[in-house]
């Protein structure tokens, strides 16, 4: 299967990067808004130790909750609709 949009998600300065670009903790939507606009339809997280995969999950929830669209604390992927 070929991903025509691919997305590299990595961790820099304890933020979320998309592709090379860094989002804020309070950036959720803008960085959905991205997403949406490159039609993507999965990213691709390539940690280097599970101390990095901790930091991003940490990450995603800190934006998560400065959101006013989260859903709560029971999300069980990141999956942003």
């Amino acid at each position: 299967m070929s991903n025509k949009n691919p997305v590299l998600l990595s961790v820099v300065d304890g933020k979320m990067c998309i592709n090379g670009i860094t989002f804020e903790r309070d950036e959720l939507r803008e960085s959905k808004e991205y997403l949406q606009s490159i039609g993507a339809e999965e990213a691709f997280f390539y940690p280097e130790n599970d101390e990095e995969l901790e930091e991003l999950h940490d990450i995603v929830h800190k934006m998560g909750a400065a959101s006013p669209e989260s859903a709560g604390d029971e999300a069980t992927s990141y999956y942003l609709n």
